[in-house]
């Protein structure tokens, strides 16, 4: 998740709740989920697009362009075009991946699920997140929602946080921890 303040948590969840109110009244919640998670696989996957989506100086006309587009390639829900139509004239779309997120926390935690963050410097297989799901379920007791981020400056190994928890065993922090050591040592 970028870095936000106060200011913007707050926008991102009213938005977030918004979208899940209409989705949930409109009982299409999954189907939804499942919309918002392709918007942000493309977001993740496609620099260009994301590079598009937050440069301010785009035309907001230039952005809904791009999303009709979208939305015709992977045949989005009226309900999700529109809300991203919203969030595009609000100027809100910069918020769009942690909007994602937020809708994803309160759709697991309706289900009962907790969510993870796992971070990794590549994608992973579905065999890797079930494994990762079946370890976390083991260690906290509770069937989980994965949310997937890729950053590839992590080089490689995992960041996994589920709430105030982390876990990391990414070489950026082995790196990290090593160049602390050296600097105690000089």
């Amino acid at each position: 998740m970028s870095k936000v303040n106060t200011y913007q948590i707050a926008a991102v969840d009213r938005y977030a709740n918004a979208l899940f109110q209409l989705a949930k009244e409109a009982k299409v919640l999954d189907s939804v989920s499942n919309e918002l998670v392709r918007i942000k696989e493309i977001l993740q996957e496609d620099q260009e697009v994301l590079s598009v989506i937050m440069n301010p100086s785009i035309s907001k006309s230039n952005k809904i362009k791009l999303f009709d587009t979208i939305a015709e390639k992977i045949e989005l829900s009226k309900l999700v075009s529109n809300f991203i139509g919203v969030i595009i004239k609000k100027n809100r779309v910069n918020y769009l991946l942690e909007i994602v997120g937020t809708f994803e926390n309160l759709l697991a935690s309706l289900k009962g699920e907790r969510v993870a963050t796992v971070s990794s410097a590549y994608a992973l297989t579905d065999a890797q997140l079930a494994d990762i799901s079946s370890k976390l379920k083991d260690k906290f007791n509770a069937d989980f929602n994965i949310q997937l981020n890729i950053e590839p400056e992590l080089i490689g190994g995992l960041k996994i946080q589920v709430g105030s928890q982390m876990i990391d065993s990414s070489i950026k922090n082995q790196l990290q921890l090593l160049k602390e050591k050296m600097k105690e040592v000089a």
